[in-house]
């Protein structure tokens, strides 16, 4: 706009100076002058208008980068935020890793004690093994000696027989030297049902057979803290109850070692664990039946 009008204006100059030459008689220099400066404007105006555009051109430019660069900043921004919270989550993981790992440790190291005193059992019980007075055995992650009741009771009775108080005092003289351990004595039957006046179920014979081995084994030297005593009647069988010999292995007294509760993770921890998982700490297993003298 400005470039036609001032093209425009030079060219009216231009006539006018031309018919002032013409008819008032102004020299010719004085015309070509006002022509050439006229050139100059116009030539000055075009640089100017090319140095506009320029301007405009790397005007644009800057803004163009700084937008990208603004965008790269609000990406960078996201990247990090992002990265943030990986690392977050990458800490707790390997919190979590480290920790079970320090469980898997000391589930290890359990196992490997629990290794260590079945084989001392083993060998410390060997010639009452040898002569099949009893047997030691690990069953569902519990140590067991157990010790089957012919040697121990005559039928339908619970008094001890000499060979089973012999064999009694030594168990018992074996397992009051272990540490930090308690045992639970538990008395098993078959499932024929008994006929007696003083035992109304097989329930009343093996919880007194187990308080009769508990009783000695105290007065054998065994802390009374240390031990208790249950009956199974013969709802926990070794052996189906469909001959003589499989009947007798299922009528027996067991001795267990029960496990310690430091052995146990932290009631504390695993409420906790169950909560960050979403689901319910697991229900504490139902103690057996139990008694004392």
């Amino acid at each position: 706009m400005i470039n036609r009008s001032l093209t425009l204006g030079a060219a009216g100059f231009v006539a006018f100076a031309a018919l002032s030459v013409a008819g008032c008689g102004i020299d010719e220099e004085v015309y070509n002058a006002a022509v050439k400066d006229r050139d100059a404007q116009k030539q000055k105006l075009a640089e100017t208008q090319s140095d506009l555009d320029k301007e405009k051109a790397s005007h644009k430019k800057d803004v163009d980068k700084l937008d990208a660069a603004t965008r790269k900043l609000a990406a960078l921004g996201q990247d990090v935020s992002r990265l943030e919270t990986e690392r977050g989550n990458l800490g707790g993981e390997l919190e979590q890793a480290q920790k079970r790992m320090e469980e898997l440790k000391k589930a290890q190291a359990q196992a490997e004690e629990r290794a260590a005193q079945f084989r001392k059992l083993v060998t410390q019980f060997k010639a009452l093994t040898d002569a099949g007075k009893l047997q030691v055995e690990i069953r569902e992650n519990r140590m067991i000696v157990r010790l089957g009741d012919k040697i121990l009771f005559d039928p339908g009775k619970t008094d001890l027989k000499p060979e089973g108080k012999e064999a009694l005092a030594q168990v018992t003289t074996v397992l009051r030297d272990l540490p930090n351990r308690n045992f639970q004595v538990a008395g098993h039957t078959d499932n024929v049902p008994i006929k007696s006046k003083r035992f109304r179920s097989n329930w009343d014979l093996s919880t007194a057979r187990a308080v009769e081995v508990l009783n000695f084994m105290v007065g054998a030297g065994m802390e009374s803290k240390r031990v208790s005593a249950a009956g199974y009647a013969d709802t926990s069988p070794v052996a189906p109850n469909d001959s003589p010999d499989n009947m007798a292995k299922n009528r027996r007294i067991e001795i267990t070692l029960v496990p310690n509760l430091d052995d146990l993770p932290p009631i504390d921890d695993a409420l906790k664990e169950g909560k960050e998982t979403g689901s319910p700490a697991p229900a504490a297993a139902a103690p057996a039946p139990a008694a004392k003298p």
